[in-house]
C-alpha cells in the first residue's frame, strides 16, 4: 500500500504579505515563520525608540575612530604605568632607608587602583556616559603626577602617584576599553587588538623616561610625563556615545495593549480588510489547528516573548523599552562562569605584574647596564604590539572559542616565564622577552572578547569592571610586593620569578573548568534567556488573538 505524503505544515500567512520560502524560516516545530511587517531587533538594524536611535555595533565607521582614540588611550594608561618600572631604581636610591619591597607599593598600589577603581569607573560610565569619565580621569592623572613632585616619603607617592593618579588612570581607561566592545561584533577581536596595542608604546615611553631621568630627574620627568597625559582629554572628545539594540527590553504589556486599541480604533473600511487576513479556506482547518496546539504550547511555556510575536503574529507591532539602567549589576557575582574569568584575571595578572615591575632590576642584579635593562621592557612592549595585532586578526578568521586561545596564550607566558629561570645572558633575557611579549599582548588583547563571548555585550561594563577590580586588589596589588619580599629575603628575583611561573600554569588550568561548570549553569536554568519567563501574566491576551486567527467562524469555503 503507497504511502500518503506528510501535509506540509504551514504558519498563518496574511493577506498583504508575501509567502517566505518554504526552504528558509523554518523554525524547530517545522512551521514556516516570516519576518514581522513591523520593526524589531531581529530583522531592523535601526530601532527608533521615544525619538532615540538603537543600533547593532557598526563594525566600522566612526569606530574606527574609536579605535584609534582607545590606541592613544592605552598609550597614556597601560604604556605608561608598563613603562614606570624604569622609575623603580630611582625611587629605590631616593628613599634608601626603606625597603624594596616598601618602595615597589609604589607602582604596585598605581597598577592596582586602575584595577580596584574599575566598578567605580563602570557606574559613573553608566550613569554620565564616558566622555565625562575619561574627562574626569585625564584631571586626575595630571593632578597625582604634578603632586607628586613634591614627594618627600613613599607614602606621600602612595597616595600621589599611587592612588590619585591610579584612580585617574582607571576612570580614562575602562569607559574606552569597553567602548570597543560597542561599536564592533564580527571584526571585535580585530579591533581590540589595535587598540590595546598602545599599550605595547611601552617600547619608546621606557627609553624615553629613561632620558627624562637622566636629563631632569624622576621629579621634572613625572612633570613632563603629566604634560604628555593631557591628551587624554582629546580622547575623552573622540567617543561618541552609542545606545545599542541589545540595551532595550521588550514590553509585552503594551505590545498587546497597543494592537488592542488599534484594532478596536479601525474605520470601517481598514477593520473589513483586517478581517479579511483572518479568513482561511475549510481546505485548511487541520494545518491551522495543529499550528494552534503547537503556538499554544509554546505560549504556556516561555509566556509573551518577543520572538513568539515577531515569528508568529506578524499583524502585532512589537513594543520596546529602554532597559531600566544600573550602575553596577551585582548578580553577575553569583555567575559562576564571571568567577572563572576572575579567578583566570587575578591570577594572571599576578604573574604579569611580578614581571613587569621586576623585569629590570632582575637584569641589573644579574649584571646588566642600565640601559640594556630599560630596552628589556621595549622588547616586551614591541612583541606585545606584534602580537595584539596579529592575533586579533586571527582570532576573527578562525572558528576556533576565544576561551581556548586564552588558555593558549597564557601557557606561552608559562613557557618563557620557565625559560627565563635557565638564561643568565643578555641574549637569552632578550629571548625570554620576546616570547613573553608575544603570550602576553595575545593575551591581554583577548580579555575583553571573552568577557563578551561569556557574559554578553549587556553585561560587559559591570563583568569587566569587576574582574579588573578584583585583579587589582589581589594580583596587581600584593604581586610587586611579594616578588620584592621574596628578594628581600632570598637577595635573588629567582624564586619571584618562579611564583610568577606557577601563577601562569595555574590560570590557565582555572579555564578547563569552563565547560563543564557552563554545561551545569545551563541545565540549572540560571543562564537561560531572560526572554522565557518573561510575559506569561498576558496570556490571556494573546491566547484571544489566536482565537480570532484560527477560530472556526474565520474559514470559509
Amino acid at each position: 500500500m503507497e504511502q500518503q505524503p506528510v501535509k506540509e505544515v504551514k504558519r498563518i500567512t496574511f493577506a498583504d504579505i508575501p509567502e517566505t520560502d518554504v526552504n528558509e524560516n523554518k523554525d524547530g516545530n517545522g512551521i514556516i515563520s516570516q519576518p514581522s511587517r513591523f520593526q524589531n531587533r531581529r530583522h531592523s538594524n535601526v530601532l527608533l525608540v521615544d525619538q532615540k536611535k538603537y543600533v547593532e555595533p557598526p563594525d566600522g565607521g566612526w569606530g574606527w575612530v574609536i579605535v584609534a582614540a582607545v590606541w592613544l588611550d592605552n598609550a597614556l594608561v597601560l604604556g605608561m604605568l608598563r613603562s614606570m618600572g624604569v622609575l623603580f631604581p630611582e625611587f629605590r636610591s631616593e628613599f634608601s632607608d626603606y625597603p624594596s619591597s616598601a618602595i615597589a607599593w609604589i607602582n604596585s598600589i598605581s597598577l592596582s587602583m586602575r584595577a580596584t577603581a574599575a566598578p567605580l569607573s563602570a557606574a559613573l560610565s553608566n550613569k554620565y556616559g564616558e566622555q565625562k569619565v575619561v574627562a574626569c580621569g585625564a584631571v586626575l592623572v595630571v593632578l597625582g603626577l604634578i603632586l607628586s613632585n613634591f614627594a618627600t616619603s613613599p607614602v606621600f607617592l602612595y597616595i600621589s602617584l599611587g592612588c590619585i593618579t591610579g584612580v585617574g588612570f582607571a576612570f580614562a581607561s575602562l569607559p574606552a576599553l569597553t567602548m570597543i566592545g560597542r561599536y564592533f561584533k564580527k571584526r571585535r577581536s580585530l579591533a581590540n587588538g589595535l587598540s590595546r596595542s598602545g599599550g605595547g608604546a611601552t617600547f619608546f615611553l621606557a627609553p624615553l623616561l629613561r632620558y627624562l631621568v637622566d636629563q631632569y630627574g624622576w621629579r621634572g620627568c613625572l612633570l613632563i610625563v603629566g604634560a604628555l597625559e593631557l591628551n587624554l582629554f582629546v580622547v575623552a572628545k573622540l567617543l561618541r556615545s552609542l545606545r545599542l539594540k541589545e540595551e532595550l527590553a521588550f514590553d509585552s504589556a503594551t505590545t498587546l495593549r497597543r494592537h488592542s486599541i488599534r484594532k478596536t480604533e479601525m474605520p470601517p473600511e481598514e477593520k473589513e480588510v483586517h478581517e479579511k487576513f483572518y479568513k482561511r479556506k475549510i481546505s485548511e482547518k487541520d494545518r491551522v489547528r495543529q499550528l494552534q496546539k503547537s503556538l499554544e504550547k509554546k505560549i504556556m511555556e516561555d509566556g509573551v516573548t518577543e520572538s513568539l510575536i515577531v515569528e508568529h503574529f506578524p499583524q502585532i507591532e512589537p513594543v520596546y523599552q529602554p532597559a531600566k539602567k544600573k550602575t553596577l549589576k551585582f548578580s553577575l557575582l553569583k555567575n559562576p562562569l564571571w568567577l572563572i574569568l576572575t579567578i583566570n584575571l587575578v591570577v594572571t595578572q599576578f604573574g604579569y605584574s611580578i614581571t613587569l615591575v621586576h623585569l629590570v632590576a632582575r637584569a641589573k642584579n644579574m649584571g646588566m647596564g642600565d640601559y640594556e635593562s630599560v630596552f628589556l621592557l621595549s622588547y616586551v612592549g614591541l612583541t606585545e604590539v606584534t602580537a595584539q595585532l596579529s592575533s586579533g586578526f586571527i582570532a576573527d578568521k578562525i572558528s576556533v572559542r576565544k576561551i581556548n586561545l586564552h588558555k593558549l596564550y597564557i601557557l606561552i607566558m608559562a613557557g618563557a616565564t620557565l625559560m627565563s629561570l635557565f638564561v643568565s645572558s643578555y641574549a637569552g633575557l632578550t629571548a625570554y622577552c620576546v616570547l613573553f611579549g608575544l603570550g602576553s599582548g595575545s593575551w591581554q588583547g583577548n580579555i575583553l572578547p571573552v568577557t563578551v563571548d561569556t557574559l554578553g555585550i549587556v553585561n560587559l561594563r559591570s563583568a569587566y569592571g569587576f574582574c579588573l577590580f578584583f585583579s587589582g586588589c589581589v594580583g596587581q596589588m600584593l604581586g610587586p610586593p611579594t616578588a620584592g619580599a621574596l628578594f628581600d629575603a632570598t637577595g635573588t628575583y629567582h624564586t619571584s620569578f618562579v611564583l610568577a611561573f606557577s601563577c601562569f600554569l595555574f590560570a590557565s588550568l582555572v579555564l578547563m573548568l569552563e565547560i563543564p561548570v557552563s554545561r551545569c549553569w545551563r541545565e540549572r536554568g540560571a543562564a537561560s534567556d531572560p526572554e522565557k519567563t518573561a510575559g506569561k501574566e498576558h496570556i490571556d491576551d494573546i491566547f484571544s488573538e489566536l482565537e480570532d486567527v484560527t477560530h472556526s467562524r474565520n474559514f470559509v469555503a
